[in-house]
């Protein structure tokens, strides 16, 4: 594994980046201490770390939250970060670590690795398959909870062997152990959850994280055919509540699917049942079906803050790498709401032959301030192939491509008279067969060879 996403010193764990436009955030509907109690594991004080970088608001209620619950693990390199990261943000009071809890749980992971690597050792000499497995799953476990060895500043080279990649790694090594699918099964599960991590952990440095997150789609491509079953593995609030991911395929859906897919597979399909936790989203969907666009954007933009502070949906998206106007790193959600508002354009002027853009504009209120936005926004989507019409600048119209109806009539007519006269060539060479004596007599009782299926010459 790449070395990209890997924890560096504790002050490069975590980088703010308090941009203008992401300070301007107004503060999110959700209820910070209820909304924490959804999750767990590593990536809950990560959440809220990312939560007082782009959030003034909540900064140092988050950052309070995020440093109680790493202290309440045994990651020493992420309390570190994390209080670092507050005395970045201004936030003294959190700033200085607990130098005796840190002494102390240093010793304890030193000492448990020591031991966790003996039984190890005794099982490979014991030449027992599944206890070497278990032993393996106990010791990379170990390092997953702890955040693993710390790198050597004084070599580079030890970052591939540190932090979260050293977890991700002895998980890979249990594959040689692994007797049945549902071991294999277990293990492509931490696997994901592992490079999931070492996503997070790079964007919040500021890295690329390609990587990891090819190696989450490879993983989450092998756990789908390997079968079996999972035990002990349930990382559902370590990762992602239901409610989160109602507005991940809520939001996904809505940016890929036509209208007729969201009806049948997300409004009538198995995903109703977690629309039902996130009514908004629900609303938001049965809105676009019924082509009323604007309320849909409109019940989207109200939730947009709340999205903004998800770690994953709040991530920069290689989609759209800047702002044209700030060059501010877009995120996610930005590229959802962007995709789903050009969905919205091109269904609704379907409906038009030509449209004004005062009128588009007053239907779908432009992004910027500038006085040519909606021009920009309509070119920029006739270029790129997303809309097929024409743009007349002096008039101000969008015009829909003249469709060649005499031209259209020439070729079906055409067509139709192919047609016919390969069905009366086709009963023709019927009729001389039968003249000729070449027709075979069928047996009695039996139909004629050009009746069975309703095919045949006669047909």
């Amino acid at each position: 594994m790449a070395a990209n996403g890997s924890p560096g010193s504790p002050a490069k764990r975590m980088r703010p980046d308090r941009s203008p436009a992401l300070g301007a955030l107004p503060p999110p509907t959700f209820d910070l201490e209820t909304w924490a109690s959804n999750y767990e594991g590593a990536l809950l004080p990560l959440r809220l770390a990312h939560i007082a970088i782009h959030c003034p608001t909540l900064s140092h209620e988050s950052m309070t939250s995020a440093v109680s619950a790493a202290k309440k693990g045994k990651d020493v390199q992420l309390y570190t970060g994390l209080c670092e990261l507050a005395k970045q943000l201004g936030h003294s009071d959190l700033a200085t670590p607990d130098a005796e809890w840190v002494t102390k749980q240093e010793e304890g992971n030193r000492r448990e690795t020591a031991r966790l690597e003996g039984e190890l050792r005794g099982y490979k000499n014991n030449l027992i398959r599944e206890s070497i497995r278990m032993g393996q799953e106990d010791i990379a476990t170990h390092m997953l909870v702890t955040g693993g060895p710390a790198p050597d500043s004084n070599n580079p080279q030890s970052l591939n062997t540190s932090g979260y990649n050293a977890a991700y790694q002895a998980f890979g090594k249990m594959r040689d152990y692994c007797t049945t699918p549902t071991h294999i099964a277990s293990m492509t599960l931490r696997l994901i959850y592992t490079s999931l991590l070492q996503a997070v952990h790079a964007q919040q440095q500021g890295l690329t994280a390609t990587t990891h997150f090819n190696a989450t789609l490879a993983n989450a491509g092998r756990l789908r055919t390997v079968g079996g079953t999972l035990h002990g593995a349930d990382l559902t609030r370590a990762l992602a509540s239901a409610n989160d991911l109602a507005i991940y395929g809520g939001l996904t859906a809505l940016a890929t699917f036509s209208r007729q897919e969201l009806l049948d597979k997300v409004l009538g399909g198995n995903f109703r049942p977690f629309l039902e936790l996130e009514p908004h989203m629900r609303k938001a969907i049965s809105l676009y079906t019924t082509a009323k666009y604007q309320a849909c954007l409109d019940t989207l933009r109200r939730y947009y803050s709340d999205w903004r502070l998800d770690i994953f949906l709040g991530a920069p998206s290689t989609a759209f790498p800047s702002s044209t106007s700030t060059g501010i790193p877009e995120s996610h959600v930005d590229a959802l709401f962007a995709r789903i508002r050009e969905k919205s354009i091109t269904a609704h002027f379907t409906s038009f032959s030509e449209i004004s853009l005062a009128s588009l504009a007053s239907t779908f209120p432009p992004t910027s301030s500038s006085p040519t936005a909606m021009e920009d926004e309509i070119l920029q989507m006739i270029e790129s192939g997303q809309l097929d019409a024409r743009l007349d600048v002096v008039n101000g119209l969008l015009i829909a491509p003249r469709e060649e109806r005499r031209t259209n009539a020439h070729a079906e007519a055409k067509r139709t008279a192919a047609e016919v006269e390969r069905t009366l060539l086709l009963r023709l060479h019927r009729v001389n067969a039968t003249l000729g004596g070449l027709e075979i007599p069928r047996p009695k009782g039996q139909p004629a060879w050009g009746e069975v299926g309703g095919a045949g010459y006669g047909a």
